[in-house]
């Protein structure tokens, strides 16, 4: 490769190729390699700065000016200050471009829901990112009383969902939500013993018990948990509940709630409803005309055996 005629971002894919920066990298891991008495000497201006304006963040909240202002995303911002490539050349062909077609998608999601001015400040593009909710319609429920999340879902994903009951829509909005976070850093199994899902991240494993609802808010008279191994993996701190509410609007809402800090658990006695069943169904031939036919005759005597 052409030192004299690479782009930042053909450096950038070839140092990750070549396996000299972390999968998720920072800043200052670009510098040794773009900014060295070897290197093609890119300012530390474009080291620091292009790859910001170049992201769209994992958790659907930011977007950078130049996606902003319709270029195609180069980088997730998965972390603060962390970047990783859209299309990392660690994955397959197939993977980088399903990651594309995400990335994109994302990016005009953001784009709708940014409010831009229309000026510049300090010489650069300044925008605003608009709340996931219109500013007069407040959150159902404090964030900062229970750790959430907003997804933003695009027509086609809620399609998707349309024909699915209310418990499946939650389960596949926290799978869209977990891989729209953390992409292949997270895997996600069924977990077949107790609760729902079983996720590992980088290394730190959760299991998650998911309630949905087609409520805004988190309609607490509804929470229920049915079997006793639900119960006895959230009350030991091994399994959250994931709360997904609004699951069959635009921007349904996951609710993380840790047993003792958010909620407790408590018995409650339940009975089986039975119908009752009218007596004009219990005793049909009520009422009924009824006659004996030969009352004098043996009931069935050639029926009868006699064995020694």
């Amino acid at each position: 490769m052409s030192d004299r005629r690479a782009t930042f971002w053909e450096h950038v894919y070839d140092l990750r190729a070549r396996d000299l920066i972390p999968r998720v990298w920072r800043t200052g891991d670009l510098r040794p390699f773009l900014a060295g008495p070897e290197s093609p000497q890119f300012a530390l201006t474009t080291i620091n700065v292009c790859p910001f304006n170049s992201s769209v963040s994992t958790d659907g909240t930011k977007v950078g000016d130049f996606v902003a202002k319709g270029a195609a995303p180069k980088v997730w911002r998965v972390g603060r200050g962390q970047f990783q490539l859209v299309e990392d050349p660690g994955d397959d062909g197939a993977t980088r471009e399903a990651e594309k077609r995400r990335a994109m998608n994302r990016a005009d999601q953001l784009r709708l829901r940014t409010k831009a001015t229309s000026g510049r400040r300090g010489g650069a593009f300044v925008s605003t990112p608009a709340r996931s909710t219109p500013p007069t319609e407040p959150l159902p429920e404090s964030s900062n009383r229970y750790p959430s999340f907003s997804i933003a879902l695009d027509p086609a994903q809620r399609q998707e969902l349309a024909s699915l009951s209310t418990a499946n829509k939650a389960v596949s909005i926290v799978r869209a939500h977990l891989r729209d976070r953390y992409g292949n850093r997270a895997e996600i199994e069924d977990d077949r013993d107790g609760v729902d899902l079983r996720i590992s991240i980088d290394g730190r494993r959760e299991r998650v018990e998911i309630k949905g609802t087609e409520s805004p808010t988190l309609d607490w008279h509804m929470l229920k948990v049915s079997s006793r191994k639900s119960h006895d993996a959230l009350t030991s701190g091994d399994a959250a509940i994931y709360r997904v509410v609004d699951v069959s609007g635009p921007t349904p809402r996951i609710y993380v709630l840790t047993h003792g800090q958010h909620f407790t658990l408590e018995p409650e006695p339940r009975w089986a409803v039975k119908r009752v069943t009218p007596a004009d169904e219990r005793y049909s031939l009520r009422g009924e005309p009824y006659r004996y036919e030969l009352p004098h005759e043996p009931v069935a005597s050639d029926d009868w055996e006699l064995r020694p």
